[in-house]
């Protein structure tokens, strides 16, 4: 690292004291003060960034097996409501077979 500039003398000598060296010093300090401050701000943004994308990535994946599982369910649920029209027709059939039974049952009464 240079060392660091003095400004200009008037030609007194009095600027050249031992004074303007503890200025210097501070001055130098707070400045490695801020370069460290500022590295490590850069660093925690860093870390905050790699922690979001890794937030990201796990959603991702998350929203992946969810998407997967709604097109199972949904897959499941048309089978079932195609099982469903199914047993409906059934059922129909059934019941007018039933009708017709107890209609012929009924006019044997009748004659009977």
């Amino acid at each position: 690292m240079a060392s660091p500039q003095r400004p200009a003398s008037s030609g007194s000598g009095s600027d050249m004291g031992p004074g303007n060296v503890g200025i210097d010093e501070r001055k130098r300090k707070r400045m490695e003060s801020n370069r460290l401050s500022a590295q490590r701000s850069r660093m925690k943004k860093q870390k905050l960034m790699e922690d979001l994308i890794g937030q990201v990535t796990e959603l991702q994946k998350a929203n992946v097996g969810l998407v997967e599982n709604i097109n199972s369910t949904m897959q499941h649920y048309v089978e079932m409501e195609s099982r469903n029209n199914v047993l409906k027709a059934q059922m129909m059939e059934l019941t007018d077979r039933l009708r017709s039974l107890n209609s012929f049952l009924q006019m044997a009464e009748e004659v009977l």
